[in-house]
């Protein structure tokens, strides 16, 4: 499972990764991301129903603890799920910057949340 930047304790243990890489010459940028359809309830501190622009499964195997399984279909972000997600964001890039990083990336490519809502939701015919 991914290390998280949203909390206090996050952010005291990030503080002394980017100590020690700026103590060395450094940088460091945290990358932000919402996997979106490419996740499964397995791989999630809360084990949820994943969430996502649409409600299509991305159909690929995904890497669990205990092991292979499908992508199951996401529900559809309503409209509060997105703002709620936009200040889940804004929360994680100011962990980020508290915790010392010289900046923060965010990841909207490969079919990942923000890739989804971006290209409008996933084609379901050839």
């Amino acid at each position: 499972m991914a290390t998280g930047i949203y909390t206090a304790e996050h952010v005291v243990g990030w503080r002394s990764v980017t100590e020690a890489v700026h103590a060395r010459g450094g940088a460091v940028f945290i990358q932000l991301m919402h996997a979106g359809r490419m996740s499964h309830p397995d791989n999630t501190p809360h084990h949820r129903q994943p969430m996502a622009p649409s409600a299509i499964s991305a159909d690929q195997n995904i890497l669990t603890p205990t092991g292979p399984q499908k992508t199951p279909s996401p529900r559809e972000l309503s409209a509060e799920d997105i703002q709620a997600t936009v200040a889940d964001f804004r929360l994680a890039a100011a962990s980020a910057i508290a915790a010392g990083a010289d900046g923060v990336e965010i990841h909207g490519a490969n079919g990942y949340g923000a890739d989804g809502g971006a290209r409008g939701p996933p084609r379901t015919q050839p």
